[in-house]
């Protein structure tokens, strides 16, 4: 009797384990044609990520099929129940909503750059797709909701500083005043390209091509000037000093050319609309000084572009046998 009750168990089971393989090689065998049919379908759509939600849904359709493979098996094996119809409906749903909510974080990424943003619009939608699918499957979810709320408070207050961070970075990234490739400088003197706004800091990376790791609460805090803020045109300047007696009307012509000259041959970098100017400043102990203003395109070549009219001013100069005076004193011996 327990040998003839064996016996019919392990050939269910062997039923089971030739079903599995059966339907799952069958749907492998598919598997192209179904991905070439959702590949027709999003052709027609026009949309821009096309190809990678292709490749994102080639993955998921294996394991959906894995998934088939295996409840087919398990409707043939010993130990099939009803119940067991929802933890498969709900493992399946869980995975399209997965799915779904990595599609929709894409197509939302050009506008929404940093991670943390995508992130945000990834999680609402599983937490909104996981709630339908509890509510489907008759799961009551105030009871659910009550332990989360009183486990989220105890959470919150652990994480109180991650938190804040978090929401910082939110409110960085809401506001829009500063951005991924951003050229900024904090209040403490610390400059450079914003290269990533994540969950908890923000990443900036200095000339020197060092990264400076910035807490979010810190930055949504400092004073920040920003370089990029609507336009990304810096104005450069240089300070020089001239001797006394020189004439400033020729003085300010040669500078005016010495500037214009290095923006005709360096126009990509330079706002040639901008025409440069002179502005003269105070009498100083030994020169009367000045400081020559240009416009650049953008923070990054102004540093270029300054060395290269500051070496054509000083040309300029000697060329006009115009004076850059040493300090010099008048001392008066009684």
């Amino acid at each position: 009797m327990m040998s003839s009750q064996f016996n019919q168990t392990l050939t269910l089971w062997l039923e089971s384990a030739i079903l599995f393989v059966l339907v799952f090689s069958v749907g492998f065998m598919f598997k192209k044609y179904v991905a070439k049919f959702i590949q027709n379908i999003l052709s027609k759509t026009g949309l821009v990520l096309r190809d990678e939600i292709i490749a994102m849904s080639g993955n998921y359709i294996s394991f959906w099929l894995f998934l088939i493979a295996l409840y087919a098996a398990f409707l043939k094996s010993p130990i099939y129940s009803t119940s067991s119809h929802k933890l498969f409906y709900g493992v399946f749903a869980f995975s399209a909503v997965v799915l779904i909510a990595s599609i929709i974080s894409k197509l939302f990424q050009k506008s929404v750059s940093e991670k943390i943003g995508t992130n945000i619009i990834k999680f609402s939608v599983i937490f909104v797709g996981l709630v339908l699918i509890l509510n489907q499957a008759g799961i009551k979810l105030t009871p659910i909701l009550t332990a989360l709320g009183i486990g989220s408070l105890a959470v919150a207050l652990a994480l109180q500083d991650t938190l804040t961070n978090f929401f910082a970075g939110v409110n960085i990234l809401a506001s829009k005043q500063i951005a991924r490739d951003d050229y900024i400088q904090l209040d403490s003197g610390q400059k450079g390209t914003v290269i990533e706004v994540n969950w908890r800091t923000t990443l900036i990376r200095e000339i020197s091509n060092t990264v400076i790791i910035v807490p979010n609460t810190k930055l949504s805090s400092a004073i920040v000037t920003s370089f990029h803020f609507h336009k990304s045109e810096v104005t450069g300047l240089i300070n020089c000093g001239i001797a006394y007696g020189s004439d400033l009307e020729h003085v300010e012509k040669v500078a005016i050319l010495a500037a214009q000259e290095i923006i005709n041959k360096y126009g990509k970098d330079c706002v040639k609309t901008y025409t440069p100017i002179v502005q003269f400043i105070s009498f100083a102990d030994s020169s009367i000084n000045f400081t020559l203003l240009f416009r650049v395109r953008n923070i990054y070549s102004r540093a270029f572009i300054e060395s290269e009219i500051l070496k054509n001013l000083y040309k300029k100069f000697n060329e006009n046998k115009i004076e850059i005076p040493f300090p010099q004193r008048v001392v008066t011996l009684k």
